[in-house]
């Protein structure tokens, strides 16, 4: 087992990975698949945030089609005077997202070009990015994934409609993990428009920024997929995000005038601990109360580093 977060799990993203993603009929040189790559990793890995603060387990290879859970299920028997229990399993997804380059961009590349146009990889790496924290933090049905928001066991906060009271709802978190026995360090994930609300404001001309950060001695997280804000632990070993294939190119057919490619990954989503985790909710025109939210992507240094150390095992 792994454990990835931040740098480690997004660099190694965006690799030739299994013999099935048909890469070597693309009409794409090296370099600019290289070009291709970096553009892809770049804009994945900005966009994570979940990656950030969960253990990371694998890649494990596309052989890896569900993870045990360790619990039973009683079936009946297959025939008198046997009991029988079926292990339970959570399967993996696959997720894939098409996107289209122009052979222009791709053989400007070979011409000495700086300037190709990677806008449909760049949005592509966007969706994937955003799919992979939506099913971390709201979870998806479909996929048998519960997700941070739907497993949590404390009360759902609510962030303030006034971002200078940001701290008294953090405070109230942080209150909420102590009493359940949930240690730090702590991280908080805000979504965009928190984020922005937050590093643009001042109470009585101290940064709120600043202000979290001395609660939570650490890290700010930006995290566009989702809306709100979650407060949790980085301990380790309370979710994890399983890969068996991590973020690869994949190529579908070309004609003279683009090339389609794909990016694709499989992937689950575990909760271990219940209570390591408390949602906040955004304010609305109709909140009377103040709590906090939810969302994605870049980081806001307060001091201590809250991000996972790559060696570190979850525990």
């Amino acid at each position: 087992m792994t454990t990835a977060p931040d740098a480690t799990a997004t660099d190694r993203a965006t690799t030739a990975g299994t013999g099935n993603l048909h890469r070597e009929l693309a009409p794409i040189t090296p370099a600019a698949w290289n070009e291709i790559e970096d553009e892809a990793r770049r804009t994945f890995r900005r966009n994570l945030a979940g990656r950030r603060v969960v253990d990371v387990t694998g890649p494990e290879g596309p052989a890896l089609a569900a993870v045990g859970t360790g619990h039973l299920s009683r079936i009946d028997g297959p025939s008198p005077g046997v009991a029988a229990r079926l292990r339970r399993v959570q399967p993996l997804v696959e997720l894939t997202v098409p996107f289209r380059v122009s052979r222009d961009a791709v053989d400007d590349v070979d011409r000495g070009a700086k300037d190709s146009d990677w806008q449909p990889v760049k949005d592509a790496a966007r969706t994937m990015a955003f799919a992979e924290d939506q099913t971390v933090f709201n979870g998806y049905t479909a996929a048998g994934v519960d997700g941070l928001r739907a497993r949590t066991s404390n009360p759902v906060l609510r962030l303030p409609a006034e971002p200078r009271d940001f701290p008294d709802a953090v405070s109230h978190a942080l209150s909420t993990l102590r009493l359940a026995g949930v240690q730090g360090p702590y991280a908080l994930l805000l979504g965009a428009e928190a984020y922005t609300a937050v590093s643009e404001t001042s109470d009585h001309g101290y940064p709120v920024a600043a202000h979290l950060g001395r609660l939570l001695d650490g890290r700010l997280i930006w995290a566009p997929a989702v809306e709100g804000a979650f407060l949790l632990t980085t301990r380790g070993g309370d979710y994890e995000l399983r890969l068996g294939d991590d973020l690869a190119i994949g190529y579908t057919a070309h004609d003279a005038i683009g090339i389609d490619l794909y990016f694709r990954q499989t992937l689950t989503f575990l909760v271990h601990t219940d209570e390591a985790v408390v949602a906040l909710d955004p304010w609305t025109d109709t909140n009377t109360d103040t709590n906090l939210d939810t969302n994605m992507d870049m980081d806001m240094d307060m001091g201590a580093d809250t991000d996972r150390d790559a060696g570190r095992g979850g525990g």
